[in-house]
């Protein structure tokens, strides 16, 4: 009788190895390069997600800069004290062909682009101006003033003196020049009020030259009136202004810049780069030598003619 044939039976340990080996072999092995990258991945994923987020900060801030602010024109249906023509003229010169607002907004360029010249120099908020004509005769030929009760909105009042000259051009030509000043006002920083008013006032009369001239400073020629102002504080002036912008290109920007928080002093010589003192002599001479040669000319002119 033939003995049965044993099959070979596998062991446990031998099934155990089989297992293990298998179990080795599928579970992949990152290399330590990239396990030591890893952080570095997270670095560089986090500065690119900054910057775009800074990017978009950057894009949106211009996007509402650009955006300007709302001009409300009101009409009048009267003016003053029952004077109905000035009120006519109002609407029929400026309301109703929108001249009105293409001044304010012609204005506001011309002085935003001598103050703000790039983003480091601060705007004042400004979010709505509301023009109107004003219920009485003023002595300037146009006032502005902050609304009170919202921040960054501001009304500039007519006098209706402004519309009572014959002609549409007429008429345009003196809301726009009053128009330029106020507008210079409104932008203007004047260290919270402490700025002295021989300051402010100089700089309203150089912005609104420059913006009536379309944003192109000039250098004005000396006058020689210039040097009879006495005293060395009367070198503040929109002619002075004119030439210190002259030296250094800028220098209305600056002061303005430096008008935001507080007045000093030193203001005008750190917007200028130098002592202000030096500069208003100089200007002051060159004054008065062109007053001499100028009563020179005139004397022997004069002795030519007898």
């Amino acid at each position: 009788m033939e003995a049965p044939l044993l099959l070979p039976v596998s062991t446990a340990s031998s099934s155990s190895v089989d297992i293990d080996d298998i179990t080795v072999d599928a579970v992949p092995t990152l290399p330590a390069s990239a396990a030591r990258s890893s952080p570095s991945t997270q670095s560089i994923v986090f500065r690119v997600v900054t910057v775009l987020a800074v990017a978009c900060a950057s894009l949106l801030a211009q996007h509402e800069a650009a955006k300007g602010f709302g001009i409300d024109v009101v009409s009048s249906g009267a003016g003053p004290r029952g004077d109905d023509v000035a009120g006519r003229r109002f609407d029929l010169f400026l309301v109703s062909n929108g001249r009105a607002e293409r001044i304010l907004q012609h204005a506001s360029r011309g002085v935003e682009r001598a103050l703000f010249p790039d983003a480091s120099f601060p705007r004042k908020p400004v979010r709505r101006v509301t023009v109107r004509m004003a219920g009485q005769h003023l002595t300037a030929g146009a006032t502005v003033d902050a609304a009170s009760a919202t921040p960054g909105q501001y009304v500039i009042s007519l006098s209706p003196a402004l519309v009572s000259g014959a002609g549409s051009a007429a008429t345009a030509d003196a809301v726009a020049a009053a128009v330029r000043r106020a507008v210079a006002r409104m932008w203007l920083w004047d260290g919270r009020g402490a700025a002295p008013a021989r300051v402010t006032e100089a700089m309203v009369e150089y912005l609104a030259s420059v913006a009536a001239a379309g944003g192109e400073v000039a250098v004005t020629p000396l006058s020689p009136s210039e040097e009879k102002d006495g005293g060395e504080h009367r070198c503040m002036s929109a002619r002075f202004l004119r030439h210190l912008e002259g030296q250094r290109d800028g220098f209305v920007a600056r002061l303005n810049r430096a008008m935001r928080d507080r007045w000093s002093d030193a203001a005008v010589d750190a917007a200028l780069g130098a002592p202000a003192r030096h500069a208003c002599e100089a200007y002051r001479a060159a004054a008065a030598t062109l007053a001499s040669s100028t009563s020179d000319n005139a004397t022997r002119g004069s002795s030519v003619a007898m």
